[in-house]
């Protein structure tokens, strides 16, 4: 077979696949966001997408498969966001903790299906909860590695268990806070989040660098 006659519409088979599951995935992410994950089938996948329902089944398993992949994919664009504001923060720790809580906010209430998928419905779900015990650890491992050494890509296991406990109380505090005003428990608008969060956090991260106490 040539070239030419494996390629369609300017897209290889591999090409063509990886574009089919970008569109399940962005489907995925419509019908969880706004139905909620119990509600959301591969039948309504498929048709959201516009696509056969074999070819659901071309890219995962199951439904369940899909609904990790649309958590992994919101939690890599928070992860991605969070590192980011980081490096173009001034080199001043108030300017930093704004920078990357007000990345969080931005992304949850600027989209509440990525909010709703990732802060809310996900901690009850059977498949999800282990995720996001896993992005609560990471990212406190994140929050850690930042306190002590600056870097949020460094190790942050041979930290000290203050430090580490610390960072995920903060992680936690953080999501509970902008799941609160996504549910509507709380009326707050962007501005007045991003300053309790900031106020809050700089309260307590002053502590996480210090010593341990012998």
């Amino acid at each position: 077979m040539t070239e030419q006659a494996r390629r369609y519409g300017g897209q290889d088979a591999a090409e063509r696949t990886a574009e089919r599951r970008a569109r399940l995935v962005a489907a995925g992410l419509d019908l969880m966001g706004e139905r909620g994950i119990a509600a959301t089938t591969v039948r309504g996948v498929a048709e959201a997408s516009g696509l056969a329902a074999r070819y659901f089944y071309e890219s995962f398993e199951g439904i369940e498969a899909l609904q990790v992949a649309v958590f992994d994919a919101v939690a890599a664009e928070a992860a991605e966001r969070a590192i980011a504001a980081l490096a173009a923060a001034a080199d001043d720790p108030a300017a930093r903790v704004r920078a990357v809580l007000g990345e969080m906010v931005d992304l949850f209430l600027d989209d509440p299906r990525k909010g709703r998928v990732v802060l809310i419905d996900s901690v009850t779900s059977p498949v999800l909860g282990p995720r996001v015990l896993e992005e609560s650890s990471r990212f406190a491992g994140m929050v850690a590695a930042t306190a002590s050494s600056g870097d949020p890509g460094a190790a942050a296991d041979d930290l000290p268990v203050e430090l580490r406990l610390t960072a995920q109380f903060l992680i936690g505090g953080v999501a509970q806070a902008i799941g609160a005003v996504l549910r509507g428990d709380i009326a707050a608008d962007r501005d007045q989040l991003v300053d309790v969060l900031v106020a809050q956090f700089l309260a307590i991260v002053q502590g996480l660098a210090r010593p341990v106490r012998p």
